[in-house]
């Protein structure tokens, strides 16, 4: 990631805006989530939306969501299993299908 060069800067990310609101990356272990935390915040001094966390998403659900240089935010989790399309999931054998809305 990097931020524009100096010709090219222009009004920051607005996630009310159309179009991308944030992007996400899934991590194979809630560790790595942890891990990229440290990172971002030790080496990038990336703006930290929340830390990392557990959320009620998607079960086991864990999280993290920063900003990058731009104001673009960019979240990394870690789903166990096979997240909404495993046992219990939304969209699993016997879920209750696709959301009306998200938490």
């Amino acid at each position: 990631m990097r931020g524009a060069p100096p010709g090219k800067r222009g009004p920051r990310f607005d996630q009310d805006r159309a179009g991308l609101h944030h992007f996400c990356f899934r991590a194979r272990e809630r560790a790595h989530v942890d891990a990229v935390h440290r990172f971002v915040v030790d080496e990038l001094g990336a703006t930290i939306v929340h830390a990392p966390e557990e959320g009620d998403f998607a079960p086991g659900y864990y999280s993290l969501l920063f900003e990058d240089p731009d104001g673009i935010r960019v979240e990394v989790n870690h789903v166990p299993g096979k997240g909404h399309f495993g046992a219990g999931g939304r969209l699993g054998p016997g879920g209750p299908g696709p959301a009306s809305r998200y938490p």
